[in-house]
């Protein structure tokens, strides 16, 4: 298959710095110092055109600001986004348009992504207006063809968003994505805060999708069963960095890295009867401050000084497996 986004050694570090005050004090003998977050450090994956990759992680891993990062919200502090086989970078205004429009992102809360003082005709068709994509004669027929496609009733489209349920809020979202037409859609958390019911139709809605329109997905989500049932790939991240990649099946079936076995062996699963469950020791490391080598160090049963000082590199150890872990270096 063909890539078509590919993520090279890509970071982002957010930066709190010193406010008047702070730097006032530290005249005067404080040691006062920025705030300084490593999100995300040194992640490289590919996504391949027409695939659903998974990317699962515990809250505050950065797998929201990696997706944000792709849909062009952020800016990475380093490394590089490639899109198509050209870097976001050296792309003119004409290209960086066309890859706005292209990669869409569909957010946790539809809620709050919406504007509450418009309505949801509006809230669809704006962006096709404004791009040119559509005439403004043209937005309200686009929006009732819009509405249609995700399952709502275009009879709504002159209601607000709060006159709508949780699920019906992110079909409008969904709709709204679509409507400039893109490539790659980012769902970040995009059903974690529906009714279970709700998250099974909204997941078929993104399946059906996919297969009319030929999207690629990146799917951001802690729920392992959904991600089982949607991706083709997963990608595993811990602190910032990915630490596993594989397909689907295989991962669920071996996971080569400690954290990936952990997480995956502590999911539910009716299948597996009355058992009992251990919760991964300790907690996660402030991501202002991360431990030395690998950041899973402190949690690992298997650590060595090795794993304290060194940072394992995420290497391929069989074919379309990759892991971080020096216990699969050679």
């Amino acid at each position: 298959m063909t890539a078509i986004l590919d993520v090279q050694n890509v970071s982002k570090t957010f930066v709190t710095p010193l406010d008047l005050a702070e730097k006032l004090a530290n005249l005067m003998g404080a040691t006062n110092r920025e705030i300084r977050v490593q999100a995300t450090s040194d992640v490289s994956l590919t996504i391949d055109k027409g695939e659903v990759l998974g990317l699962v992680g515990e809250s505050g891993c950065g797998k929201s600001t990696l997706g944000r990062t792709v849909a062009g919200i952020h800016q990475a502090s380093q490394g590089e986004i490639v899109w198509k086989g050209k870097k976001l970078s050296a792309m003119n205004a004409r290209e960086k348009r066309a890859y706005v429009l292209a990669v869409q992102m569909i957010f946790q809360d539809p809620f709050s992504s919406l504007n509450p003082r418009r309505r949801i005709a509006q809230a669809v068709g704006e962006a096709p207006v404004a791009h040119g994509l559509i005439s403004r004669k043209e937005q309200d027929d686009y929006a009732v063809e819009m509405l249609t496609r995700v399952g709502l009733d275009p009879s709504l489209r002159d209601r607000y968003p709060h006159q709508f349920s949780g699920g019906q809020r992110q079909r409008v979202g969904i709709a709204r994505a679509l409507a400039v037409n893109p490539e790659f859609l980012v769902c970040d958390e995009s059903i974690a805060a529906l009714d279970v019911s709700v998250q099974a139709q909204i997941i078929n809605l993104f399946i059906d999708l996919r297969e009319e329109l030929d999207l690629t997905y990146m799917f951001i989500s802690h729920d392992l069963s959904v991600v089982r049932h949607i991706s083709d790939r997963v990608a595993i991240m811990y602190l910032g960095r990915v630490v596993e990649l594989a397909p689907t099946r295989e991962l669920f079936a071996n996971p080569l890295h400690p954290y990936s076995a952990a997480l995956l062996s502590e999911a539910p699963d009716l299948r597996s009867g009355k058992r009992s469950f251990h919760p991964i020791s300790g907690e996660v490391p402030s991501p202002l401050n991360p431990p030395s080598g690998c950041h899973f160090h402190p949690r690992c049963p298997h650590s060595t000084d090795l794993c304290r000082t060194e940072r394992p590199v995420l290497r391929q150890v069989a074919p379309g497996r990759q892991t971080a872990c020096h216990l699969h270096a050679t």
